[in-house]
């Protein structure tokens, strides 16, 4: 009698502990990949747009002094020149090759009315100052033969060549045209000499500086890139793109990039220490974004604001526990408080 009254005793006091292992075997749980919460600087970089153009001083226009007539082009915009390459052949104007003959005819002219008053000096029939005024005539004469000279207006043909190796960037006439005195014919870039002009929106304007490097590429292509640095920051809105325009000064090779070329630049602005996750371990809903921590084999969610993202990692900051793994994979079925299971690895 009394051996059956401890054994029932036994059976009572064994159902509490029973039923809590039932019950902690029936609460559900998750399997979740983790990994570590580690801190890591992240660079952020500033994607912006824009168009390659010869950099500021590098440009020459090429006009002539004279009046002349376009007789044939030899080059076309965007070919590339040696110095000393022709670009153009050009026939003088009727009306500066008339100016010059009679440069030419009042020089002889004033030659030999010089030489007639010498010869009536001796004979005492000039005067001394009849003989300076000849002299200073052809002196005068002289000079206005030699400004034609070097405007070119004796030369019948003439072929105009590159100073300098350079990109034709462009050709303002045809062929056959006549052209005045200073009027642009082309104009040439020095070789390698660009820059590209960029917009960059007004609330991040302020956080670009002059020297911060930046990466080009034609928007055309995903290939090579083209180191180039901040040369200007302009200080109001570009009323035609309603951008801030940022100018950037091409270093070393411009690996095919051309005046007028449009292209995407990517401007470092630098970076700072943070808390980094993988990219899938953030989720967002209704009251923001959020992550969960394992904590005691338990999930935790925590609230955190989300900054710069990179290469598949992203910036975070918030109330965590830089000794507790991060949730990855199967977070999306978790509950804050629930029972989780890490994959083994």
């Amino acid at each position: 009698m009394k051996a059956r009254l401890l054994l029932m005793l036994a059976i009572v006091m064994s159902l509490p502990l029973a039923a809590s292992a039932a019950t902690a075997a029936d609460e559900p749980s998750v399997l979740v990949k983790t990994e570590p919460l580690r801190k890591q600087t992240v660079s952020e970089t500033l994607t912006v747009y824009g168009t390659v153009m010869p950099a500021t001083g590098a440009a020459e226009n090429v006009s002539l002094p004279r009046p002349v007539q376009v007789a044939r082009l030899l080059v076309s915009p965007g070919q590339v020149v040696k110095r000393g390459e022709p670009l153009l052949e050009l026939s003088t104007d009727a009306t500066a090759t008339a100016a010059y003959r009679q440069a030419e005819s009042a020089e002889t002219f004033a030659q030999g009315e010089l030489k007639r008053m010498e010869d009536l000096a001796v004979q005492q029939l000039a005067t001394h100052s009849q003989v300076a005024a000849a002299r200073k005539a052809l002196q005068d004469a002289q000079s206005a033969l030699a400004a034609q000279q070097k405007l070119g207006s004796g030369l019948a043909n003439q072929t105009v060549k590159a100073p300098f190796d350079a990109l034709v960037v462009a050709i303002s006439v045809q062929q056959g045209d006549r052209i005045q005195p200073g009027t642009t014919v082309m104009q040439l870039a020095r070789a390698g000499a660009l820059r590209a002009l960029l917009g960059v929106e007004p609330e991040d304007a302020g956080r670009v500086r002059v020297g911060m490097p930046i990466r080009l590429a034609s928007v055309f292509s995903s290939g090579e890139t083209v180191n180039a640095t901040v040369s200007q920051v302009f200080g109001a809105i570009n009323p035609q793109t309603r951008l801030v325009d940022v100018a950037a000064r091409l270093a070393g090779s411009t690996k095919g990039l051309l005046p007028g070329m449009q292209v995407r630049g990517f401007i470092d602005l630098g970076g700072q220490e943070n808390w980094v996750v993988s990219r899938s371990a953030v989720l967002q809903d209704g009251r923001g974004a959020y992550l969960y921590q394992v904590s005691d084999g338990h999930a935790k969610r925590v609230a955190v604001t989300v900054g710069v993202e990179s290469g598949g990692i992203v910036a975070v900051s918030g109330n965590l526990d830089g000794h507790l793994k991060v949730v990855v994979l199967g977070n999306y079925e978790l509950k804050d408080g629930m029972v989780v299971r890490e994959q083994a690895r």
